[in-house]
């Protein structure tokens, strides 16, 4: 089910939480109530299969009778379009299974305080006449708070309900099952008081007790080896709470906790001083249960009839002697019978672990076939035609392969797994996207180091400003809230140099260049004008605004009147005049471009940029001016503009001068005009 798909008009699917056997389970929007929820959906390949839409109400049923804090909430169940669900209570956190091992090793009190909240659950349900028969971490599930939530009622039964059908049928998890669940007996509260019990061990020590090749195996553990002592794993652990494992666990269901509630008030003082030195729990053996095992012990000779070296022969005796005999056999007869039930008891034993034996080798051998590389919905049907099912889904970003194309698969290609063994892939979500925001104000050096952490490439421009302290950033050439590939993104921004005073030296007597050679160094901006002087040669700097010493900005302008020389009386005179004129604003055509599919582009997750974002489409231009001052050979003013500017262009002409300028942008004249004079302008 893909996101945004709306499920009976009111369920907006978010994206998936998980999946199950049987089920699909998936983060959804209750359009009406306006709260997300965890939706239930039985899977395509089960919709048709009686047994499990039986055991699909069945949950529902089950968990919309219980009322409990710690229980799982079902607000809805309903069919549409063939589709079953249930929607449930979203619980934000994980399962108790991921939970034991991100905070492994778990405190003492706060393992007490887990299980009590597990407890309280399973004994709502048992008040309810209701067994879970699946009590496992992976049902269990722990919000953000460390709340505890009991959910999967799917395989739960009430104590009245016949259990005919459920003989000689192995339900459950077979690292948490009970013994008398593993032989295919009834499941009462005690076997979820079992269950507990492993999950009790789990918590302390990490692991479960029992594990081994196979289903088999560990099941004959459950039945018949003794629990492992958590305090051999950690000697700290007290020794009242190991008791409450081994009483939950014991192999007799007789010997474990009546209850819940009494499993969790020994639990509840486990930590006590009081509880120190408390002995180790031990389940006494039946008053005869040693007189029994020797009786085991002659079935060997049974058909043994040799005669011992001592005997004596064989001879006819009385009647009445052969009577008193045949009285004399009627007691071992008893024995024999009693030692034939044991016999078949045993022979049942072994004929149920023959059958898991068969089972589990049944399925047989396949190969993982290769899928990378191919499509997911094509990947997902090599693995069925090879006998296997699709496990999880899981998608990663890559440059190098496509989006939807299948990255790996565990287990991985070609190796021999069993039939129907779960097959993880990992499929491409396309190259990594990441959306960024508006930096403008903020700090460039904790900008930088956060976008170069994604994976951009980051350049820095300078520019003084009076409105924003050293280091803060002016200007960013993209736009803000959209999404970029960061291999492949440059992000450039203008940052502040703040407001620096420059003290201005004395630049009487220097040349033009000279000046210019200056005003870069310390950052200003010179602006010449030409007069006659007695004073200094032609082309040295007569007077400069402001004066030598006083203090600018750094970026102010500094006036500089540079000398034509000493004044001729039959000069022409010279006549000033302005002329204005507009230097057009050129846009990058591949700027536009991306600019025209800015909605598009977001859609799609494809980059995109801002061609109106300051800096991003910058056009730098050169503007020469030849009066009786300036020449056309060098440059008047440079510019860097972002739309349509206007230019005032001062020249001094005499009579028979004639002016000029050209205006250049890449390096392309862009206007030009080689006759100006008084007159024209």
């Amino acid at each position: 089910m893909n996101k945004g798909y709306v499920l009976n008009g009111r369920y907006e699917i978010i994206g998936r939480l998980g999946e199950g056997g049987m089920a699909d389970v998936y983060l959804a929007e209750d359009l009406i109530l306006k709260r997300k929820v965890a939706v239930k959906l039985l899977r395509l390949d089960f919709r048709d299969n009686p047994k499990a839409k039986k055991r699909f109400q069945h949950e529902a049923m089950a968990a919309t009778q219980l009322d409990n804090p710690h229980i799982v909430g079902i607000y809805d169940v309903d069919e549409v379009e063939g589709m079953q669900y249930l929607v449930m209570e979203f619980v934000d956190g994980e399962d108790l299974k991921k939970y034991i091992k991100d905070n492994f090793p778990i405190p003492y009190a706060e393992v007490v305080n887990i299980m009590e909240q597990i407890c309280s659950a399973v004994s709502e349900a048992h008040r309810h006449n209701i067994i879970h028969r699946d009590l496992k971490p992976q049902n269990i599930l722990v919000d953000k708070n460390g709340y505890i939530k009991i959910t999967d009622f799917g395989i739960s039964r009430a104590g009245s309900e016949d259990t005919m059908t459920q003989t000689r049928s192995i339900i459950g998890s077979i690292h948490y099952l009970s013994p008398e669940q593993i032989k295919g007996q009834m499941a009462t509260a005690r076997s979820d008081i079992y269950s507990l019990g492993i999950i009790l061990y789990e918590i302390l020590t990490g692991k479960v007790p029992f594990n081994g090749d196979t289903a088999v195996s560990i099941a004959i553990k459950h039945s018949q080896t003794p629990m492992p002592s958590v305090r051999d794993f950690d000697p700290r652990i007290p020794q009242a709470m190991e008791n409450v494992v081994l009483k939950a666990t014991a192999k007799n269901p007789d010997d474990r906790y009546q209850t819940v509630n009494d499993m969790a008030a020994d639990l509840n003082t486990s930590l006590d001083k009081s509880r120190a030195n408390e002995p180790r729990f031990a389940v006494e053996p039946p008053e005869d249960t040693a007189n029994e095992a020797t009786r085991v012990m002659p079935f060997a000779p049974l058909g043994d009839t040799t005669p011992s070296a001592d005997a004596k022969p064989a001879s006819r005796e009385p009647e009445s002697t052969s009577q008193e005999n045949n009285n004399k056999k009627k007691t071992p007869k008893k024995k024999r019978r009693r030692r034939w039930l044991i016999i078949g008891g045993i022979a049942g034993i072994l004929l149920i672990i023959l059958a898991f034996i068969m089972i589990a080798s049944a399925s047989g051998k396949t190969t993982v076939p290769i899928v990378s590389g191919t499509l997911e919905t094509e990947a997902e049907t090599k693995i069925q035609d090879a006998d296997l099912t699709v496990g999880k889904v899981k998608y990663q970003s890559s440059d190098k392969i496509d989006r939807h194309r299948v990255i790996s698969s565990s287990p991985k290609e070609d190796k021999k797994v069993k039939k129907g063994t779960k097959i993880n892939l990992i499929v491409s979500s396309g190259p990594r996207m990441v959306r960024v925001g508006n930096y403008v104000g903020q700090e460039y050096d904790v900008v930088k180091q956060k976008l170069e952490d994604e994976g951009f490439t980051v350049h820095k421009r300078n520019a003084p400003s009076g409105t924003f302290r050293s280091g803060r950033i002016l200007q960013q050439d993209f736009q803000a809230d959209k999404r970029f590939n960061p291999s492949t993104k440059t992000l450039t921004f203008v940052v502040s140099t703040g407001v620096k005073r420059i003290t201005l030296k004395d630049l009487t007597g220097m040349t033009k260049s000279q000046v210019v050679a200056y005003s870069n160094k310390v950052e200003i901006n010179p602006t010449f004008d030409y007069t006659y002087s007695s004073d200094q040669p032609k082309g040295r700097v007569v007077r400069q605004s402001p004066n030598a010493n006083e203090s600018i900005q750094q970026g102010g302008n500094v006036a500089v009147w540079i000398s034509r020389g000493t004044k001729k009386d039959n000069s022409d005179e010279l006549k000033s005049f302005n002329m204005r004129i507009t230097i057009p604003y050129l846009q990058d055509t591949s700027t536009a471009a991306s600019s025209s599919s800015l909605n598009e582009s977001d859609e799609s997750g494809e980059e995109s940029s801002d061609t109106n974002s300051g800096g991003s489409n910058e056009n730098v231009v050169l503007i020469y001016l030849k009066d009786h001052d300036h020449n056309l050979s060098t440059v008047y003013k440079q510019m860097v503009i972002t739309q349509d500017t206007q230019v005032l262009l001062p020249f001094k002409l005499s009579n028979n001068e004639v002016g000029k300028y050209k205006v250049v942008r890449d390096g392309k004249t862009i206007m030009r005009d080689n006759n100006v004079t008084y007159d024209s302008h």
